[in-house]
């Protein structure tokens, strides 16, 4: 299975023409719209009744409606029936006044709130929480419940949005789309929309044209649909699976969308082998953790041993021993620390699923330590049966790409959330639904390894 980006994950246009799959080869993988606006839509403008007009690439809503007055799209029976939908759209609108505010809402077919974004000029609103409405009208009595955020009203913005109709929870994200892309606001709700039924134009006071573009909407390639609610995770590992200045890191992301319980050891720093660095030894988090066992172990390592051992030379990356005996072990290697983290792991926790990251392609180290590192990791999960979640092999990021290394990595946080531009390293929240969670849910649900 190879994973590959959407078009909002994508903060760059430039990037998101490189990444985003030909549409022959994306309909097996589950697209149900894909509209880049570049032509007139069948329907016409999208199936919007009134208000709506496809022109200059993007389509443009709300033209010319009064006060309190709705334009409604609706989705095929395909569309409605789904449990698990993945979509991302950009939205900019052309609101002059503050006074003023228009939005487009997305509603089940009983009419409850899936998601809700708008604007006046001063402040960027969304909503997952509201009164039910049948999308007649827009009266001020059935807007959604806003959470406001001073924004750029001349920006355009991308959203992102994972919907579980299962376990009625969105996962949104709402970045800038501009090469050093802004979160505006990222989290996971619980919402009472049963599934994706309309798109809803809304003009709730005043004038404001709202532009829509690259709408793609498509079913992922392993939804969970509720199976592993209530399921737990331990996470160990280094700053990847802690997140770095970001304590919502991939697993977190994970354990949101499945609603599962979540127990994270991982360190900054932390290394696989002997390295005596900031973060410590991995196996410490092991031996640390509840001896009580849970459903999934996670865990990543080898990338700050890939610096350790290129740049300082503390320690070699050894070889897989040739049976299960601990004494076999050798503990001042990359490879025998990491069977004893392994063993330790079996051992604590028998009847856990153990999973492997393996990490994406690194432009912030040496590419043949990665090679080699990864050649002897895959060698001894091999072994114990451990499943490898291969982010690695399985999707495009490649940070030794500026383009990727730009649009999905961070260094700092910027307004609280994970910034774009960073070393390659630290997977930014697009980085991370893109491609660590999606992966991450394929190997949790995938058969285990053998043992």
């Amino acid at each position: 299975m190879r994973l590959r980006p959407s078009a909002a994950a994508a903060l760059v246009a430039a990037v998101a023409v490189a990444l985003v799959a030909p549409v022959a080869e994306a309909a097996a993988s589950g697209v149900l719209i894909d509209e880049t606006f570049g032509a007139q839509t069948t329907p016409a403008n999208f199936g919007f009744p009134a208000g709506a007009a496809v022109t200059g690439g993007v389509l443009n809503v709300t033209k010319g409606m009064s006060d309190h007055t709705t334009s409604v799209k609706t989705f095929d029976a395909g569309i409605v029936e789904q449990r698990t939908l993945d979509l991302t759209f950009d939205w900019k609108t052309a609101i002059a006044g503050s006074a003023m505010k228009t939005g487009i809402e997305l509603r089940d077919g009983r009419g409850n709130l899936v998601f809700s974004i708008a604007a006046t000029a001063a402040e960027l609103r969304y909503g997952l929480t509201g009164p039910v409405s049948d999308s007649t009208a827009a009266p001020d009595s059935l807007n959604p419940t806003w959470t406001r955020i001073a924004f750029d009203r001349t920006k355009w913005y991308t959203v992102t949005l994972h919907l579980d109709f299962t376990l009625q929870t969105v996962q949104y994200t709402i970045t800038t789309r501009e090469t050093v892309a802004r979160v505006m606001a990222s989290g996971t709700a619980s919402v009472t929309g049963g599934n994706l039924a309309k798109l809803v134009a809304c003009d709730y006071f005043g004038t404001g044209v709202q532009s829509i573009d690259n709408f793609r909407l498509t079913v992922p390639a392993n939804p969970a649909n509720g199976r592993l609610k209530a399921r737990t995770m331990y996470a160990f590992g280094d700053s990847i699976v802690y997140g770095a200045k970001y304590p919502r890191g991939f697993v977190e992301f994970t354990v949101e969308r499945e609603r599962m319980t979540l127990t994270k050891h991982a360190r900054n720093g932390a290394t696989i082998g002997p390295a005596g660095a900031s973060g410590g030894q991995i196996l410490t988090q092991v031996r640390g953790a509840a001896s009580r066992s849970p459903d999934y172990v996670v865990f990543d390592g080898g990338t700050n041993d890939a610096e350790v051992i290129h740049d300082d030379n503390r320690y070699g990356i050894g070889a897989m021993a040739g049976g299960f005996d601990p004494a076999g072990f050798d503990g001042s290697t990359y490879a025998g620390s990491l069977e004893i983290a392994i063993a330790t792991m079996r051992t604590r926790w028998p009847a856990a699923r153990i999973v492997y990251v393996a990490v994406h392609k690194l432009g912030s180290r040496d590419w043949n330590t990665q090679l080699a590192l990864r050649a002897v990791t895959l060698r001894i999960c091999a072994k114990w049966g451990v499943t490898v979640a291969d982010v690695f092999n399985d999707t495009s990021l490649d940070t030794r790409i500026g383009g990727n290394r730009v649009a999905y990595t961070f260094n700092n946080l910027v307004n609280g959330y994970p910034g774009t531009d960073g070393t390659g390293t630290h997977p930014n929240i697009a980085g991370i639904t893109t491609f660590y969670a999606p992966v991450l849910t394929a190997a949790i649900l995938g058969p285990p390894s053998g043992h």
